[in-house]
């Protein structure tokens, strides 16, 4: 049985709220869905801003995380156990949001402007059915955002190893996961059910596979 100290405790009731956020974001914008999306990529911001979110996607893009962990792993030598150990999580949950892809088709926003175009058609007609289309086929992997659940995990993955960093990882996080939807190339409930996704899998992984000594 694996025992819960307090600042675990805290985690997980933090873990709980988040998870109901997401659940409670997610059942608001699946009608809406394809109107959000719009909206949000049609904001006007500033050059230099769109130029930095657009960067952040680096934080979620798997030869980007591949890069971070590595450098750090190889500065520093006191942490290495905790980098893999961390590491590990973020390939977890980068397999499995990518699993959920070909489990669930779902057409991309930027590919579904010309859907839209056409008339007569909703948020709920960019789904498709269950285990019907091929993995390899990129406009139909929407659900779940990949990079979102990459970027949530590294932020988890390196609050663990460097916890006084854990403002800046989620900021960063939350940038990537924003930059997701300003590309057209995910709705916000493919990113909000990636942001579950890896809280559940961040308290899975804390319970049902508790770190021994990984201190380097």
């Amino acid at each position: 049985m694996v025992s819960i100290d307090r600042n675990t405790k805290r985690s997980l009731i933090s873990a709980t709220l988040l998870l109901a956020a997401a659940l409670i974001g997610i059942a608001i914008a699946l009608p809406w869905d394809y109107e959000l999306s719009h909206r949000i990529r049609n904001i006007h911001l500033p050059g230099d801003l769109r130029r930095f979110i657009g960067l952040t996607e680096v934080f979620a893009h798997s030869l980007g995380c591949a890069m971070i962990l590595g450098t750090l792993w190889w500065i520093d030598e006191k942490n290495r156990g905790k980098i893999l150990y961390a590491a590990s999580f973020v390939v977890l949950c980068g397999i499995l949001s990518n699993a959920l892809k070909y489990i669930i088709p779902r057409t991309r926003p930027h590919v579904f402007d010309q859907v839209m175009a056409e008339g007569g058609k909703t948020s709920w007609d960019t789904w498709g059915e269950p285990l019907t289309k091929s993995w390899f086929t990129e406009e139909l992997r929407s659900f779940p955002s990949g990079h979102t659940a990459v970027a949530v995990a590294m932020a988890i993955a390196l609050s663990y190893v460097y916890p006084k960093g854990k403002p800046l990882f989620f900021l960063m996080a939350l940038f990537a996961s924003f930059q997701r939807i300003t590309s057209g190339a995910h709705y916000p409930s493919d990113v909000l059910a990636s942001f579950g996704l890896s809280i559940c899998l961040a308290v899975a992984w804390v319970f049902l596979l508790p770190k021994k000594n990984v201190s380097g």
